[in-house]
């Protein structure tokens, strides 16, 4: 959790030679995609705590704010190491076969 899975694919796809395919890890991929979703849960369920408790959610500094901001910051992790991970993967090879092509 935390990221630990995102960051997994993101040193996959570096540990590649220059220039090689690299296969899609949809196993890994899907992990990530939960881990996102039990971010977003949790993220919600504190977030939902305070609003049921009637505290200020911008201006409130407890343990639920801390704990969701954790949360949340680890859900933009995780969205942008897939982001950047699908760009590596996809797009990346994307424009290798388009330079082949042109080059042919």
């Amino acid at each position: 959790m935390y990221g630990r899975r995102a960051s997994q694919l993101l040193k996959e796809v570096d540990s590649c030679e220059a220039g090689q395919l690299v296969p899609f890890n949809s196993d890994v991929f899907d992990q990530v995609i939960r881990e996102c979703n039990e971010h977003n849960t949790q993220f919600q369920s504190l977030i939902r705590k305070m609003v049921e408790q009637n505290l200020d959610i911008e201006t409130t500094r407890n343990d639920d704010h801390y704990g969701a901001a954790v949360h949340h910051l680890s859900l933009l992790r995780n969205k942008r190491c897939l982001m950047a991970y699908m760009y590596k993967t996809e797009i990346s090879q994307l424009n290798k076969l388009f330079t082949f092509y042109v080059l042919c």
